[in-house]
């Protein structure tokens, strides 16, 4: 009778452990469908979130393997706080950009079992012909929730808007001009001398059948994010401006295109 209790006793403490060890107690199925939540924040590279003011950044969600589309959406909304986020020190495990009105992209997708996913952010919308891409891989299991902070993509880039001339008019020919444009970070973070955010050079270049007949330095205006220079007068025919802003020191640098009539 002492043996078989002790006996009872080493199974009923080995259930118990196992218990607390999280073991299953009965079999489940394998294709059980847990819904599983994630979050995902784009931010611009030594800046801040990329949402709504440049129209927001489309997120693809899709499933490695499988080559199937989990979940897609816009990444909307505010950039953040920018005490926070730029100047404020920060230690690790500090949660940055889950505000309430931080721009975000969350979804809930059904998974039965570990996936292996692919993220990738296209963006800003805003500005169609000066989009950006950034991806991650990465698996994800049922019920584990990727929320707070979430995953964190990052985008490196300036947006530019050519301001003068106004291409879509026809330019006066033989009649000097200027060139003016405005250049932000993809979040739309203003650039400038005085700003948080410098730009270490914007130039124009004026092009017509290949060839570069005008490369000029455009400095800094005097205005928030905008820069500008004297254009030579042109003859007529038609021409491409394009406007390159670079800093190699924080791998940050953006173009711009237009075509120019002159008659």
């Amino acid at each position: 009778m002492r043996i078989i209790s002790i006996g009872l006793f080493a199974v009923l403490a080995s259930a118990c452990s196992g218990s607390r060890a999280g073991v299953t107690a009965a079999p489940v199925s394998a294709t059980t469908v847990v819904p599983t939540q994630l979050i995902v924040h784009v931010v611009t590279h030594d800046a801040k979130l990329i949402g709504s003011a440049v129209g927001g950044v489309r997120i693809t969600l899709r499933e490695v393997n499988g080559d199937r589309v989990l979940a897609t959406g816009l990444h909307e909304g505010a950039t953040g706080d920018t005490r926070r986020l730029m100047e404020t020190p920060r230690a690790r495990g500090d949660r940055l950009f889950a505000t309430s009105d931080g721009a975000r992209f969350q979804t809930t997708i059904p998974l039965s079992t570990a996936t292996l996913v692919e993220v990738t952010a296209e963006g800003p919308l805003g500005y169609p012909d000066q989009m950006v891409r950034s991806s991650k891989r990465l698996i994800l299991v049922p019920g584990r929730h990727l929320t707070g902070d979430g995953l964190v993509l990052e985008m490196h880039g300036y947006i530019i808007d050519l301001l003068t001339p106004d291409s879509t008019l026809v330019m006066v020919a033989n009649k000097r001009g200027n060139v003016r444009a405005r250049v932000r970070l993809l979040c739309s973070c203003p650039t400038g001398p005085d700003a948080l955010w410098n730009v270490n050079e914007v130039r124009a270049r004026v092009i017509r059948d290949g060839m570069v007949l005008h490369d000029t330095v455009l400095p800094y205006a005097g205005v928030t994010s905008e820069y500008a220079a004297e254009l030579p007068a042109l003859s007529a025919g038609q021409y491409t401006i394009e406007v390159v802003a670079a800093s190699p020191d924080i791998a940050t640098f953006g173009v711009m295109r237009r075509t120019l009539t002159v008659r």
